[in-house]
């Protein structure tokens, strides 16, 4: 089938209701889960350059908050101006090899209770540790129990020291049934820009989860982007027409994970059928957006990442 790129105007209606489609996903439950969702704000080790009412309000949108290992000292540094607000600011853990946590930091939330997990394997990531973590948060009792007062002067909560989480972690998944473990929303800040190689790690993370613990549904936020992976076979990506026109910019279809074929879309500005897409040949759909009045249809033949341009200082309005 011969391949097609059309210009639309810049609205268009699409009715979403007709699409045949296998994902779904809306825009704001992104960044506010919905009510009853298990969700977590993963901080990652980047300065934080969002605005501060912005992040207060993604910080109170989500039930669990963890900072990984060195990410403690940048929440510490942002919101150095208020005692007060700081402690109101207190993450539910810190967990990491801890060899980027600072000596004040860590007795600082020590002393505030914060459940402080020690992990000093070098064979898998702190973000990996973050996610196993969450998922032992959600979903095992046992977990709880370690944690639990009764453990709290035990040396780190009576987790083993190089890789009790993970440990703890897959036991968890071999004893549960998938439709037992519960869907989470995660968000991650930071993690994308510094450091390029950090950078391609976070993406990575987007494939790994959706194949290996995909009731997790990750994005990242920066000051400029959402960033997710859609996957392949029809995916209706849904938002308010208000919140697109005034928090929503420019989009890419990114094939980072590998070439694929976008097979159709419906509602960007230059929509295409039968597409080849690759990096490594330099076919690419940048600078594209959304045109659809309340919702777009991304089908691909494989995974892909999107990234969103948002405007920070509205977002909030829409919160």
């Amino acid at each position: 089938m011969s391949e097609e790129c059309i210009e639309n105007p810049e609205r268009i209606q699409i009715d979403g209701d007709s699409i045949k489609h296998r994902n779904q996903v809306n825009l704001k439950e992104l960044i506010n889960p919905n009510k009853g969702d298990n969700s977590a704000l993963l901080i990652l080790n980047q300065k934080i350059d969002i605005p501060k009412p912005l992040f207060y309000k993604i910080w109170e949108l989500h039930d669990l908050k963890i900072c990984a290992d060195g990410a403690a000292n940048r929440l510490y540094d942002y919101v150095k101006d208020d005692e007060a607000i700081r402690t109101k600011y207190l993450p539910d853990y810190i967990i990491g090899d801890l060899d980027s946590l600072s000596e004040k930091v860590f007795n600082y939330y020590k002393e505030k209770n914060v459940i402080i997990i020690r992990q000093t394997t070098q064979y898998s990531t702190d973000f990996t540790k973050c996610v196993n973590l969450i998922s032992l948060h959600f979903n095992s009792p046992k977990f709880h129990s370690l944690i639990s007062n009764k453990n709290a002067r035990q040396s780190n909560h009576g987790i083993e020291l190089e890789e009790g989480i993970h440990t703890l972690y897959n036991s968890m998944t071999e004893s549960l049934a998938f439709s037992e473990v519960t869907p989470i929303s995660l968000l991650a800040l930071g993690g994308i820009g510094g450091r390029f190689d950090q950078t391609i790690h976070s993406i990575t993370q987007l494939y790994t989860l959706s194949k290996e613990a995909s009731y997790f549904k990750l994005c990242y936020i920066t000051v400029t982007d959402l960033i997710f992976l859609i996957n392949k076979n029809g995916t209706l990506i849904k938002y308010d027409p208000q919140f697109r026109n005034s928090c929503i910019g420019n989009c890419g279809l990114l094939p980072i994970g590998e070439a694929t074929v976008i097979k159709e879309t419906r509602g960007l500005k230059w929509d295409v059928k039968n597409w080849p897409t690759s990096v490594v040949n330099g076919r690419v759909s940048s600078s594209n957006r959304f045109v659809g009045k309340e919702c777009c249809f991304i089908d691909t033949e494989d995974d892909i990442i999107l990234n969103i341009e948002i405007f920070v200082d509205k977002l909030i309005n829409f919160l």
